[in-house]
């Protein structure tokens, strides 16, 4: 059924040694439209240099892609492994100048940094030098995270985008509160199940429902986990069973079931 949207452009920056990263991020902003476009009226259009710019002469590289992509951007993702990528003659690369140019501008700038192990014959120690270099001239700005693979960069990055999509408008901005809420999401694996686990028996009632061929629902008093569930990309919904709940892919089940403290087993609807 056809829906009314705001589209949001997205680029996906990056030097040439994440090709992998790139994909994941295109990817996991996919997955979030399939689950929150239409109930939030927002799509996140992935936008990379390769696909939205065309050879044109007059200027340097990097300012023809800037003015053909980078500047109607709405938000940024970035990701990085060994390298900075290559000079413009303005900046050390053509990421960072992409990157200085949004947060100039206080549009969102989310950064991530692989830490992947990676043949040490094969590493630019100069690249790799710049890279530090430059995650400490802005470790305070935007949000900013590790990841250890692929995958776990899409599965940071949809809480991520979850978060920061809550605050977008005409001009939008990633403020203090946005990136300490993205902090804690990551840490939620971390440090929520380990509270969780030490009930001994649940006063709440939660379980988990089998909603749909792809969808399963949280049954139950989930008010204390409602900044966590949120962050993990799930929606609000009134159920098609009756009240109110959380629904999420069936993917995300493992997931919020270790979150909850509750088995990774769905019921059926009462």
């Amino acid at each position: 059924m056809p829906y009314s949207a705001t589209v949001f452009s997205v680029l996906i920056a990056s030097p040439s040694d994440v090709n992998d990263e790139r994909k994941a991020i295109a990817d996991a902003l996919h997955e979030w439209n399939s689950l929150n476009s239409q109930v939030t009226g927002h799509v996140l259009l992935p936008v990379m240099w390769e696909s939205h710019s065309a050879p044109a002469m007059g200027d340097r590289p990097q300012e023809i892609i800037n003015k053909q992509v980078v500047r109607d951007c709405d938000m940024l993702i970035g990701a990085f492994w060994t390298r900075l990528g290559s000079p413009t003659g303005v900046e050390e690369s053509g990421t960072v100048e992409e990157i200085r140019s949004f947060l100039k501008q206080n549009k969102p700038v989310m950064l991530y940094y692989s830490k992947q192990q990676v043949d040490l014959d094969r590493i630019d120690t100069a690249q790799l030098e710049k890279l530090k270099q430059f995650k400490v001239s802005i470790r305070d700005k935007g949000i900013q995270a590790d990841y250890s693979s692929p995958q776990e960069l899409k599965q940071v990055l949809l809480r991520h985008v979850t978060i920061v999509m809550r605050d977008m408008s005409v001009a939008p901005k990633v403020d203090a509160r946005t990136v300490r809420a993205a902090k804690a999401s990551v840490d939620v694996d971390e440090e929520l199940p380990v509270a969780v686990a030490k009930k001994t028996k649940r006063d709440d009632g939660i379980r988990l429902e089998d909603y749909s061929e792809k969808a399963f629902a949280i049954r139950g008093d989930s008010t204390s986990f409602m900044d966590q569930l949120r962050a993990m990309n799930g929606r609000w919904i009134p159920l098609k069973t009756g009240g109110k709940g959380w629904v999420f892919s069936k993917r995300r089940l493992e997931d919020v079931a270790k979150l909850l403290g509750v088995k990774a087993e769905l019921v059926a609807p009462d």
